[in-house]
């Protein structure tokens, strides 16, 4: 089996932020939101991912990084009104904080990532050898 790249790693963790639980309603006003500051840490995560997103060189990264994102709020919030709680948070938050929130938030994708990696590789990193090519027909005798 090959190694995948960064894309096709991108694609499959756009593929887990988009599961049935991102169908769920949302929650109503005033209710808390499930693992109040798990969320709001994942949250604030997602917002740094898209600040990071506006620099051309690390776009990919932090596109990543916001699937991640979105992923696990997703599985630990199904039914959180996102825009909402990106508003909230985003008010709070100053550009000062982004370096921060990124030592955080980065080291936690990056794992994910190697994680999802590995396991999509053979042990040890190694490539299986190619598969011999298929042996030629044998050669039937010519009519006399």
């Amino acid at each position: 089996m090959r190694t995948f790249s960064t894309p096709l790693l991108a694609a499959l963790m756009l593929a887990a932020a988009v599961s049935p639980a991102t169908a769920a309603p949302a929650h109503k006003a005033g209710a808390a939101a499930p693992q109040g500051d798990i969320v709001t840490s994942d949250v604030r995560c997602l917002i740094t991912m898209a600040a990071l997103g506006q620099d051309k060189q690390r776009q990919q990264a932090a596109l990543i990084g916001a699937y991640f994102f979105a992923g696990r709020l997703s599985a630990r919030a199904p039914g959180l009104d996102l825009p909402s709680a990106i508003k909230a948070q985003e008010a709070q938050m100053s550009p000062q904080q982004l370096p921060a929130e990124a030592q955080r938030c980065g080291p936690m994708v990056q794992a994910a990532v190697r994680s999802l990696a590995t396991s999509f590789s053979p042990p040890g990193g190694a490539q299986p050898a190619p598969a011999p090519p298929p042996s030629a027909p044998a050669a039937t005798p010519a009519p006399k």
